[in-house]
C-alpha cells in the first residue's frame, strides 16, 4: 500500500467519523424533542446504543463522496487560479 493510499484512508476515516458524530447528535436530539423529559437518556447510553446500531462503516461511502467533492473544487481552483 503506498503512503498516499494510506494517508486517503485515515481522511476517509476521520470524515467518517464526524458525519457519525454529527448523525448521532441530531438524532438524540430528534428523539428528545419527542420523548417526555423523564425518558430522556443521559449521552453516554445513547451513544452506546448508537454505537452499535450505527457502525462507523455505514459513513465511508457518504465520507468517499465528500472528500471526491473537495477534490473537485481543490482541482477547479488549481486551473482557474493558476500560481503567479
Amino acid at each position: 500500500m503506498r503512503t498516499d493510499d494510506l494517508i486517503l484512508a485515515a481522511h476517509v476515516r476521520e470524515l467518517a467519523a464526524e458525519l457519525r458524530h454529527q448523525h448521532a447528535y441530531s438524532t438524540k436530539k430528534e428523539m428528545d424533542a419527542r420523548l417526555p423529559v423523564d425518558q430522556h437518556e443521559s449521552i453516554e447510553d445513547f451513544m452506546e446504543k448508537y454505537r452499535t446500531a450505527h457502525p462507523l462503516t455505514k459513513f465511508v461511502p457518504e465520507a468517499m463522496q465528500k472528500l471526491e467533492r473537495v477534490s473537485e473544487v481543490i482541482q477547479d481552483y488549481l486551473k482557474t487560479h493558476p500560481k503567479n
